[in-house]
C-alpha cells in the first residue's frame, strides 16, 4: 500500500537528556503548548515573559530587557477602556491599576531572566512576519490592545530585518548560558482571510529559521511544527471549527514527535506521566494545586 500521508524526515543536531528536567520557552502559541505538556510531566518550565507574542521584533525585544536587565516602568504603559496596557506584552497583563501592570511586568521579567542562569533547552516559536506599527512613534506593537486601526500601520518585515533580529536573540541567550535554541514557526494560518499574505509570512519566518541554524550549527535547531500540520496531517479533520487552528488531536500528535525527538530516551514516560496528570487535573474541580 501506497503511504496515506507525506511524512516529514528531520532530525534535532541535539538531544536533550543531559539537561536537568527544566525547559525554556518565548513567542507564539506553540512554546505554551509544548511548557504545558512538560510541566504536566514534572518538568520546571518557563514561558512567555511578555504572555503570547508573534513577531520576531516583539520577540527581540521581550528578549533584550531579560538579558540586558532593563526594568518595565510606568512610562511603558498607557490606559485605555480603563486598563492599563504595554505595547510590549499580551492582554493578559493589563490592568485596572497602573501599579498592578507594572509589577506583573516586572516580575515575568525577572523570573525568565533567573530562569536563563541554569542550564536549560530554549525554544523561540515566531507567528508572523507581519506586524503593525505605530503612527505616533512608529515602534513596532506587540499587540494593538483594540486600539482604533487608524493609529497603526500594516507591513510585512522582510527576510534580512527577521534574520538579523533572530541572530539577535540566539547571541543574547548562548550569552546567557548552556541554551540549546530550538526554533519553530506556529502552524496557525494568522492571516486567515489572505492565505497569500499568509505564505509570504510563514516563508519569511521559516526561512530565518534555517539560516539560523545554518549560522550557529551544533546550537541551534529547527522543529518542524508547521510542516507536521500542513503538510503531514493535512486533513481538514485534523483543524479545529474554526479552519485555523489544530484540533486537539492535532496538537497532540505536533507535541508527542516533538518530545520523542527531543527526550528520544524517555520520551514515552514523560508523554506517559504528562497524561496522567492532565487526566487527574481534569477530574478535580480547580485541577491539582
Amino acid at each position: 500500500m501506497k503511504p496515506l500521508t507525506t511524512p516529514v524526515i528531520f532530525s534535532l543536531p541535539f538531544h536533550f537528556q543531559k539537561f536537568p528536567a527544566r525547559f525554556a520557552s518565548i513567542g507564539s502559541c506553540f512554546s505554551e503548548k509544548a511548557v504545558s505538556l512538560l510541566k504536566n510531566a514534572g518538568f520546571t518550565c518557563c514561558s512567555n515573559p511578555n504572555g503570547i507574542v508573534y513577531n520576531p521584533v516583539s520577540i527581540k525585544e521581550s528578549l533584550r530587557r531579560i538579558t540586558g536587565d532593563i526594568p518595565y516602568t510606568e512610562e511603558d504603559f498607557f490606559c485605555f477602556n480603563g486598563l492599563y496596557h504595554s505595547f510590549d506584552h499580551h492582554g493578559c497583563f493589563s490592568k485596572p491599576v497602573l501599579e498592578d501592570a507594572v509589577s506583573a511586568a516586572e516580575n515575568a521579567r525577572k523570573e525568565f531572566r533567573d530562569f536563563l542562569k541554569m542550564p536549560c533547552p530554549v525554544a523561540i516559536t515566531f507567528g508572523t512576519a507581519v506586524v503593525f506599527r505605530r503612527e505616533k512613534n512608529k515602534k513596532i506593537a506587540a499587540n494593538c490592545h483594540k486600539l482604533p486601526g487608524h493609529e497603526f500601520s500594516r507591513e510585512l518585515l522582510s527576510l534580512e530585518k527577521c534574520l538579523a533580529d533572530a541572530t539577535d536573540m540566539a547571541e543574547m541567550i548562548f550569552k546567557t548560558g548552556d541554551h540549546p535554541l530550538l526554533l519553530t514557526v506556529s502552524p496557525v494560518r494568522h492571516h486567515p482571510g489572505d492565505p497569500v499574505l499568509n505564505t509570504r509570512s510563514k516563508s519569511i519566518l521559516i526561512e530565518t529559521c534555517h539560516r539560523l541554524t545554518e549560522r550557529f550549527p551544533g546550537k541551534c535547531a529547527y522543529f518542524p511544527a508547521f510542516e507536521l500540520l500542513h503538510d503531514e496531517l493535512r486533513d481538514y479533520r485534523f483543524y479545529d471549527t474554526d479552519m485555523i487552528h489544530p484540533s486537539q488531536v492535532a496538537e497532540e500528535y505536533i507535541l508527542e514527535t516533538f518530545i520523542r525527538k527531543c527526550y528520544p530516551e524517555t520520551a514515552e514516560k514523560i508523554l506517559a506521566e504528562a497524561y496522567k496528570n492532565i487526566k487527574r487535573n481534569s477530574h478535580i474541580p480547580g485541577g491539582v494545586k
